[in-house]
């Protein structure tokens, strides 16, 4: 019987090539979920980012599966489209058998929350001082 790890990252792969056998397809929204819907089928999903621990991506689903198997890092098929979306825009990476977000993503994502602090808080800067950085 095989341990937890290397079955999670299994049912990751497997998950993937059902959603891809049915033709789903992921779109990213505005707020940073995915929302991923089957040609074959009515109805979609949302997929969420949860987290990332160890380094590992893990998200999470709307669908049944996505609930019961939250403790997974990939859940669905829903969320491994997701995970392949991010893969092709660059910003996460399929290494030993799990998600992990690119370098140039943390960085990306790190500038993005630094730059939001300065538009909660404007008065804090003056206008110059902004213009010059």
């Amino acid at each position: 019987m095989l341990d937890d790890i290397p079955r999670h990252r299994l049912y990751g792969l497997a998950a993937e090539i059902r959603a891809v056998e049915e033709g789903h397809n992921a779109r990213v929204l505005p707020d940073g979920s995915v929302l991923v819907k089957a040609e074959s089928q009515p109805g979609s999903y949302r997929v969420v980012l949860r987290g990332i621990i160890g380094g590992v991506l893990r998200f999470g689903c709307s669908c049944r599966s996505g609930e019961y198997r939250a403790s997974l890092p990939v859940p669905c098929k829903h969320a491994a489209v997701a995970a392949r979306r991010l893969e092709r825009e660059g910003l996460a990476r399929w290494e030993d058998g799990s998600w992990r977000l690119r370098e140039r993503a943390q960085v990306r994502g790190a500038r993005l929350l630094l730059a939001r602090t300065v538009d909660r808080r404007p008065g804090l800067v003056p206008a110059a001082m902004a213009d010059a950085a």
